[in-house]
Parts: structure tokens; C-alpha cells; sequence
């Protein structure tokens, strides 16, 4: 069981995370709008999600350290101050090109609620149960804003009827957070009186690449990530092909997200007392049994069956659902010190490896759940392979 300080730490990591995810979701159904707007298409308008992703990975370095010299508290303080700079700064864009800049600001803002959040989970909570449960809580967090953000966002855009609007009211959101973490979040990180040189903060991070373990299960996480970026990336247009409605399509996409919430619920709850590379083992075994199994279905049977897809989504969903935040507790578990560099480097390769992952697949032709599947396939191998790497590695270490 967490203790009350542990209560109030996960409580303010998972609305730093939120609230940091919401700068991200909030403008989704703006985009459309945009393309009128500003005069431009589609294409340009794609790039600004590339622009905040970079903005995104590139800050982590600095949140990283900057929050092991000064505490957590300002450093997600600064990180908010700088998004709600780009959130308003797009609000006044007059070409794609100034919200193309101002995105990749509000990224860079944005990076430092990904990194805190983490690293308070990892301030608070010391052993593997605990971690375990901290980061269930820290993943079903991560699910809130692509499910409520969306859906507000695109309530401003309708009733007011200008993609400006919703920018100014995601900045309001971020500054009313800004004041209650400023007032009410607790320093969970003892703030060294004698603080890290640029050369010693650049040594940390190379001291931490060349951690075996640690970058092992930063590679396994971003792998873990890609499942559900992918899924939700390309099922949507997998499923129009398919001719499914509207309707179905979203339907689809929240059996995924609610399995999601069930596999770190369980994680949490009843899955934490278990040997944490076991259960690992067992998430591996699933992923590959899950992939193959639906891979040979879906290339036998010509006629897609809505039912047969949504309990492949729940099944996968639920495996990520518990695998994800296992895996940052073994990533994270053993630090005494140096905290918020090592949650800065397993952000940052999080979302580099998935920005890779998204490039690769658009070389892919993903027109049907076999092509996807296909792609799953290659990723239960590969996690499956770094993991038996480190636990044979980890055995003639030991």
C-alpha cells in the first residue's frame, strides 16, 4: 500500500503528465480548420505534430538535470511557463510556418511534464511494488487526454467556431495547473546545495548510455509504445477500408483504450505481487501468441469480423496495458541519485524510437489488420530478443 506521501506524489505526476499529454490532444479536432485558416493543406499541417514531437524529445536533456540541481517543482514550473508561451504564441500565428515554431515551443514545454512526472513516481516510491504501482497509475494517467481532451476540444471548436480559441483555452488550462502544482505539489527531490557543471551533467548522461539493463528496458519500453501508437495511428483508416462506420470505428478505438486502463488497473492491483521479469516473460509469451494467432486468422478469413477485432484490440491492449509500466519500473528501479536524468533518457528514447518507428511505417503498406499485424510481429520479436539478451547477459554477470 502507498503511504499518504506517496498518495500525494502519484497524484500530482499523473496531473503533471495529463496535463502535459493535453497540449498535444487538445487541438486535434482543430486541425481541419487550420488548412482554412492558415491557407495551407494537409500536408503542412501534418508537420506540426513532427515539429512538437522534436520539441518534445530534444527538452528532455535539459529537464533532466535541471531537476536534479533545482527540484522538481520549478523545473515543471519553467516547462509549464514555456508551453503556455507557445500555446498563446499559436493562438496569434499567421502562417503555418510561425505555428510550425510556436509548436515545437509548446513541445519543448511540454517535454518537462513527461520527464517530472516520472521522476517523482521514482522520488516516492522506492521498491519494486510500489514502482509497479506508481507507474500503473502513471500509465493509466497517460490515457486520460487522448480520451476527454479530444472530445473538449473539439466542443470549443464547434461552439465557437475558431481554431484560436481553443489555443487560448489549453493555455488557461496549463496556467490554472501551473498555480495549483505551484501552491499545492510537494518537492519531492532533496535539492543538493552544490549543484552539477555542464561537463559533469553531460557525464551523468553518458554514465547512463552505458547502463546495459537500464538501456535494455528504455529500448523494450519505446517497442512497447510503438503497439499502441501504431494501433492507433493506423486502425482508424485500416478500419474505413473495411467499411466500417464512424461510429464502429470509435467504438473500436475505446475498447482499445478502456483494456488499456484494465491492464495497469491489474497491474497495480493484483498483477504487482509477482516476480516483475516473469510476469515480463509472460507479456512477452502474449505478444507473440497474440500476433501469430490473429496474423494466421485475419490471412484465412477473406471477411472481416467486427467482433474478432475487438477482442484482438482488447487482448492487445490489455498486454500493454501491464507491460508498459512494468517496464519502467525495471527501467527505473535502483537509482538513489541522478533520478530525473535517467527519466529524461528513457523519454527521450521513448519518444525517438517511436518518431523512428512512425517514419518506417510509412514505407509500409498498412491497408488491412494483416499488414499491421505483420508489424507486430517484428515487435514481439524484437522485445522478445532484447529481453532474453539481458536476462542471459544479467545470468553470466552475476
Amino acid at each position: 500500500m502507498f503511504n499518504q506521501t506517496q498518495k500525494i506524489a502519484i497524484f500530482f505526476a499523473c496531473v503533471i503528465l495529463t496535463v502535459g499529454l493535453i497540449a498535444m490532444d487538445f487541438i486535434n479536432p482543430s486541425l481541419p480548420y487550420l488548412i482554412h485558416g492558415l491557407s495551407t493543406d494537409q500536408s503542412s499541417v501534418q508537420q506540426l505534430i513532427v515539429c512538437y514531437m522534436i520539441g518534445l524529445g530534444v527538452s528532455q536533456f535539459f529537464y533532466g538535470t535541471f531537476s536534479d540541481n533545482y527540484g522538481r517543482k520549478l523545473t515543471i514550473s519553467i516547462a509549464y511557463v514555456i508551453s503556455i508561451c507557445g500555446i498563446l504564441l499559436s493562438a496569434s500565428a499567421y502562417s503555418v510556418e510561425m505555428l510550425c515554431i510556436c509548436r515545437f515551443i509548446t513541445g519543448f514545454g511540454s517535454g518537462g511534464s513527461t520527464m517530472v512526472s516520472r521522476a517523482v513516481i521514482s522520488d516516492s516510491c522506492h521498491d519494486q511494488i510500489t514502482l509497479k504501482k506508481g507507474f500503473s497509475w502513471f500509465s493509466i494517467s497517460s490515457q486520460v487526454s487522448p480520451s476527454v481532451a479530444p472530445v473538449i476540444g473539439g466542443f470549443v471548436q464547434q461552439y465557437t467556431g475558431s481554431w484560436r480559441i481553443c489555443f487560448i483555452t489549453l493555455a488557461i488550462i496549463t496556467f490554472i495547473a501551473l498555480i495549483v502544482i505551484r501552491f499545492f505539489m510537494p518537492e519531492t527531490h532533496d535539492i543538493p546545495d552544490k549543484k552539477k557543471s555542464f561537463i559533469h551533467q553531460v557525464l551523468v548522461y553518458i554514465s547512463l548510455f552505458k547502463l546495459r539493463k537500464f538501456m535494455s528496458f528504455n529500448f523494450i519500453s519505446a517497442l512497447i509504445y510503438v503497439f499502441t501508437i501504431g494501433y492507433y495511428c493506423y486502425m482508424p483508416f485500416i478500419l474505413v477500408k473495411l467499411n466500417f462506420t464512424p461510429v464502429e470505428n470509435g467504438a473500436i478505438y475505446s475498447v482499445y483504450a478502456i483494456f488499456l486502463v484494465l491492464g495497469s488497473l491489474s497491474l497495480g492491483t493484483y498483477l504487482n505481487r509477482f516476480n516483475s521479469k516473469i510476469l515480463f516473460s509472460i507479456c512477452c509469451v502474449g505478444y507473440m501468441l497474440t500476433s501469430v494467432f490473429f496474423f494466421l486468422y485475419f490471412q484465412n478469413i477473406s471477411a472481416s469480423s467486427t467482433i474478432v477485432i475487438i477482442i484482438f484490440s482488447a487482448i492487445l491492449s490489455f498486454l500493454c496495458g501491464v507491460a508498459a509500466p512494468l517496464t519502467l519500473s525495471l527501467c527505473l528501479a535502483g537509482f538513489n541519485q541522478d533520478k530525473g536524468a535517467a527519466s529524461a533518457v528513457q523519454s527521450f528514447i521513448k519518444m525517438f524510437f517511436t518518431g523512428v518507428a512512425l517514419f518506417i511505417f510509412n514505407f509500409i503498406p498498412l491497408h488491412s489488420v494483416v499488414n499491421l499485424l505483420e508489424c507486430n510481429i517484428i515487435l514481439s520479436i524484437g522485445i522478445s530478443v532484447i529481453f532474453v539478451a539481458e536476462l542471459v547477459l544479467s545470468g553470466l554477470m552475476s
